[in-house]
């Protein structure tokens, strides 16, 4: 009575001992829990930890994983090129001979541009270079120069959010200022610094260009911003900042500024700048020719620099040849004061009581002659 007493303490611990030997037997034959991660990048390496079980594969991403049934923590890091790319990170229910399965989305950085010359309304935009911007809403502008073979990934405010790559490129436009800076391995939560911005040029085609001149330049105030010597002679000048500037066109025949044009422009523009005949202020004057004098002064070009020039009908003074007359003032106390063409070996004479003349070898800017 004693033995049947005990076997039956002991009968429902050998029916657990024995259900659970079954168990085991079961899960042996049924195989491991299979996980397939999803979406992975061709040619990456994922890395799957479940529980204290942890995997690497670099293709066909199937991981098995023995001796686990139930729900698990699972985290899934995808590498490419030495950069992490793409991640999952949540609970997964395995089962012996089954398959669960894990989709990884692209993993991104939040990045934060600080440009302190922006104004409130400017855009703020990243590039990432092509093979980098998968998985992620990217943008169909095309790259603009200096960013060839780059994809714009985030366009809108100073927090940016970009996919994980060797570099990013921040460019922020504000009206016609652009600012870029490039970060090399970019980090989360870091925060960018955009340097002052350079702004799009003015662009600039000369109009009436004489058939002489060779080169035309550009002037800011004193300073040559862009030159070109190949017709049609487009020029493109970089301003210093956003606001409306003068912009002088000076046109050149052999080194003499032939030729001369304004215009006000912005950043960005593109204006035609009509061309005239570059003129300087001439004082003309003489021993004799005083405030009581008659006379009148006058200002003679040679045939080569009387293109776009309205020229008197005088016939030439003898020994001058092919000279035309440009410009003729009145002598006022004792001074007459022209307007004359640019040029070379420019006749002057004034013409009164008596006539006295001279041949000046360059006329190039405002200048005093005095004739004998």
């Amino acid at each position: 009575m004693r033995f049947a007493s005990r076997l039956a303490k002991l009968a429902p611990l050998a029916l657990a001992l024995l259900l659970s030997a079954c168990s085991e037997l079961q899960r042996e034959f049924q195989g491991p829990a299979r996980l397939e991660v999803a979406g992975v990048k061709e040619g990456a390496c994922a890395t799957v930890k479940v529980g204290s079980q942890s995997a690497t594969r670099c293709e066909d991403y199937t991981f098995r994983f023995t001796g686990l049934s139930g729900k698990f923590p699972v985290e899934v890091r995808v590498e490419w090129q030495g950069v992490e790319v793409q991640g999952y990170q949540g609970e997964v229910e395995l089962t012996p001979g089954a398959t669960a399965r894990v989709e990884v989305a692209r993993r991104t950085l939040a990045l934060r541009a600080e440009a302190p010359w922006a104004g409130s309304a400017a855009t703020y935009e990243a590039w990432v270079d092509g093979e980098w911007a998968f998985g992620v809403a990217a943008y169909p502008d095309p790259a603009p120069e200096g960013l060839e073979g780059m994809v714009l990934v985030h366009r809108g405010g100073a927090s940016l959010a970009v996919p994980t790559a060797p570099r990013a490129v921040i460019r922020v436009r504000d009206g016609a200022g652009e600012a870029r800076v490039e970060v090399a391995s970019p980090q989360d939560g870091a925060v960018v610094r955009v340097p002052e911005p350079r702004y799009a040029p003015i662009h600039l085609t000369p109009e009436g260009v004489a058939s002489r001149v060779g080169c035309v330049a550009a002037f800011l105030g004193d300073v040559e911003r862009a030159r070109s010597c190949t017709p049609p002679f487009a020029l493109a000048v970089s301003p210093p900042d956003g606001e409306y500037r003068e912009v002088l066109l000076v046109a050149y025949a052999d080194g003499l500024p032939f030729q001369e044009g304004r215009v006000v422009a912005r950043s960005g523009e593109s204006r035609t700048v009509p061309l005239d005949r570059k003129r300087v202020r001439v004082e003309l004057t003489a021993p004799g020719f005083t405030a009581d004098v008659q006379a009148v002064g006058e200002a003679w070009l040679r045939g080569e620099d009387q293109e776009g020039v309205a020229l008197y009908g005088d016939p030439p003074p003898p020994g001058y040849e092919g000279y035309r007359l440009a410009d003729r003032a009145m002598v006022v106390n004792g001074v007459a004061e022209l307007s004359v063409p640019t040029g070379r070996m420019v006749l002057f004479r004034l013409v009164g009581s008596r006539t006295t003349e001279g041949v000046v070898d360059l006329v190039d800017g405002d200048r005093r002659v005095v004739l004998p």
